[in-house]
């Protein structure tokens, strides 16, 4: 059984299917116990020259450095999964290393660098997106064939960028757990819904709008952050026992969550991998994924 879920602009025909159909035929057929209907695998050969995706609705960002959040919220609602901007935020943790963690405070103006404000990147947005039941990719030194198979495929993608794609040049930020980070000056979150043979069709966190750029704009400035991206392949088996909801995490562990957040440091963490914290002491805290180094979980 195939869902596609995009509008393919392949000729005369169009085919699309509500992405809520498509969640909850997946979440009814993992608790049934039968198999799970996939989308149908493209290849870069095979793609569409131009997709793009519907029912992706955008709103504009809450906060001034919220984006982030902002993204990961409007792409849980395009999933059928519905949370506000603030209860995303409150499940990230908070670190000076944005691989590990929020950086700095929300509410800084735009354009602040480390430490006092900045934002976060995949691995903690996908970790927090799992805690939705969602099953969310952090991905690293992605290519823009990659991003078009999730479009033709039809699953939106968070992608790293900066505000109206200025090229403020890359730096690197030495944070307290002594990893270097490469860090942009306008650091700033997307959700890619289209493509054609000119360009993307991105919604920007900061208005909430659809606004199209030419790839010779877009993938340098995707390219300073490592080509960094955010995929959903749909919802993730919940259960809840108590106070407890038990979805399964990552390397096949379950992860326990409880109340709408996460704590880090030497406070107890209220969502774990058999009771070791899930973001704060993962493998994108733990030195293996730092610079431009090719990394998809």
């Amino acid at each position: 059984m195939i869902y596609r879920r995009c509008c393919l602009w392949t000729g005369s025909h169009t085919r699309s299917i509500s992405p809520l159909l498509m969640s909850l035929a997946v979440l009814t057929a993992v608790i049934s116990g039968l198999p799970v209907p996939l989308l149908s695998p493209v290849h870069a050969q095979s793609l569409p020259p131009s997709a793009f995706l519907d029912g992706v609705v955008g709103h504009p960002q809450e906060r001034n450095l919220s984006c982030e959040s902002r993204s990961a919220t409007d792409l849980a609602a395009f999933w059928g999964v519905a949370f506000t901007e603030s209860d995303f935020f409150s499940r990230l943790p908070a670190s000076d290393n944005p691989y590990c963690g929020f950086v700095g405070n929300m509410d800084m103006p735009a354009g602040t660098m480390p430490p006092r404000g900045y934002g976060v990147y995949a691995g903690p947005i996908a970790a927090a997106l799992r805690s939705f039941g969602l099953d969310a990719r952090p991905h690293f030194g992605w290519s823009l064939d990659e991003l078009k198979a999730e479009i033709a495929a039809g699953r939106p993608v968070i992608v790293w960028a900066t505000y109206d794609m200025r090229r403020s040049g890359v730096k690197r930020w030495l944070s307290s757990d002594g990893k270097t980070s490469v860090v942009v000056k306008w650091e700033h979150t997307f959700i890619l819904v289209g493509y054609d043979g000119e360009g993307v069709y991105l919604i920007d966190a900061y208005d909430g709008h659809t606004k199209r750029f030419p790839y010779s704009t877009f993938l340098p400035v995707w390219k300073q952050l490592g080509c960094m991206a955010v995929t959903v392949k749909g919802p993730l088996p919940r259960f809840r026992i108590g106070g407890w909801i038990i979805v399964p995490g990552r390397k096949g562990r379950l992860q326990f969550i409880t109340g709408n957040r996460h704590l880090t440091g030497t406070e107890e963490g209220t969502m774990f991998d058999h009771a070791l914290p899930a973001v704060s002491e993962s493998d994108y805290c733990r030195g293996k994924l730092y610079g431009h180094n090719r990394i998809s979980r």
